[in-house]
């Protein structure tokens, strides 16, 4: 009988409700990957679109991190200085050169494309000027401080993103970069992946349209994960 009563305890009564707060579980793996004793990291957040909703950094913020938070929309950027007033929260349209687009905003993300190519489309569409994630980062108070976790939902831009960080002052040591392509094949061939790889990166995850990178052997790792 007391054997039935535990099996039915540990069967119905056992803890285990994981909350998480980006997309598709992605900050649940960064907690797989990240030293627990990590407690006061810095992530950047390019496409950062809402402070808890859908969030890749919001679990990080909660944890005691801090770090940049970007997006095109001036909108999104004020719930950022509310709801996470402790970051860097900036509105920018991120790229590798600085050059006049336009950008069209959109639920989840803006799609950014150059002037005069899109002049039929629908939203509203509004003139910006470029800046590059070097320039960004050289405003805040992170200027030349290594990223721990970099965040990328720039809708299709992620390799121009890349491209506007210096890799030999910043090299994330952790990459989530938004993907659609649907096998590993393709993943393989884009050149996000090639421009990842050929830094030094392994993808380590891929959670429906987030690919995950790490930087073998950094010390934000689990001891398992630095091999």
């Amino acid at each position: 009988m007391l054997d039935k009563l535990r099996f039915a305890r540990k069967a119905f009564l056992t803890n285990f409700l994981r909350i998480h707060y980006s997309q598709f579980g992605e900050d649940i793996i960064l907690g797989e990957l990240l030293d627990n004793n990590k407690a006061d990291g810095f992530y950047v957040d390019v496409g950062c679109y809402h402070p808890k909703k859908f969030s890749n950094t919001y679990a990080l913020y909660k944890r005691g991190w801090r770090g940049v938070n970007i997006d095109a929309e001036p909108e999104k950027i004020e719930l950022f200085k509310i709801a996470r007033p402790a970051d860097h929260n900036v509105v920018a349209a991120v790229s590798d050169v600085v050059e006049e687009v336009i950008l069209y905003p959109g639920g989840l993300g803006s799609t950014i494309l150059k002037t005069n190519a899109a002049d039929n489309l629908r939203h509203d569409p509004r003139r910006v000027t470029t800046q590059t994630l070097n320039n960004i980062l050289a405003k805040s108070s992170y200027a030349g401080q290594q990223i721990d976790v970099l965040s990328i939902d720039v809708e299709g831009m992620d390799s121009r993103v890349l491209g506007s960080l210096d890799f030999d002052t910043y090299r994330p040591k952790i990459i989530l970069v938004e993907d659609h392509h649907p096998t590993i094949d393709q993943i393989l061939e884009t050149e996000t992946y090639r421009i990842l790889k050929e830094k030094g990166y392994a993808l380590r995850s891929w959670t429906f349209y987030t690919l995950i990178f790490v930087l073998p052997g950094a010390g934000i790792l689990k001891e398992r994960e630095r091999s």
